[in-house]
């Protein structure tokens, strides 16, 4: 069997069309079934997380005062995941999240 990535963000909203940008990032890799490698990180992005958010996913803007930048946190990730394919519960709504916030820091993965 392949080698995966599976992959799931929490974030402020549900379209970065609109501005909503990732708050986690949590990747695991699995490979005949077994979780071989494990990659997570909050993710600051310098936009305050509404309150219904927090109570939804229970990361509070105090936790990401001090987290990384989205653009480190999206980098180590990236490189994380290399060139393994990638799969989602919410495929549709993660890979629109990978995908924007990759473009934000001119990573075209």
């Amino acid at each position: 069997m392949t080698r995966l990535a599976v992959i799931d963000f929490e974030t402020t909203g549900i379209s970065p069309g609109q501005g909503d940008r990732a708050t986690e990032v949590a990747i695991v890799v699995v490979e005949h079934g077994q979780v071989v490698d494990r990659f997570q990180s909050l993710m600051n992005a310098g936009v305050r997380i509404p309150a219904f958010i927090t109570q939804l996913t229970g990361i509070s803007n105090a936790m990401l005062a001090h987290a990384p930048s989205a653009a480190q946190a999206m980098a180590e990730a990236s490189r994380f995941v290399g060139d393994l394919p990638m799969v989602a519960h919410n495929a549709a709504f993660d890979r629109k999240f990978w995908q924007a916030e990759l473009a934000r820091i001119g990573d075209p993965a």
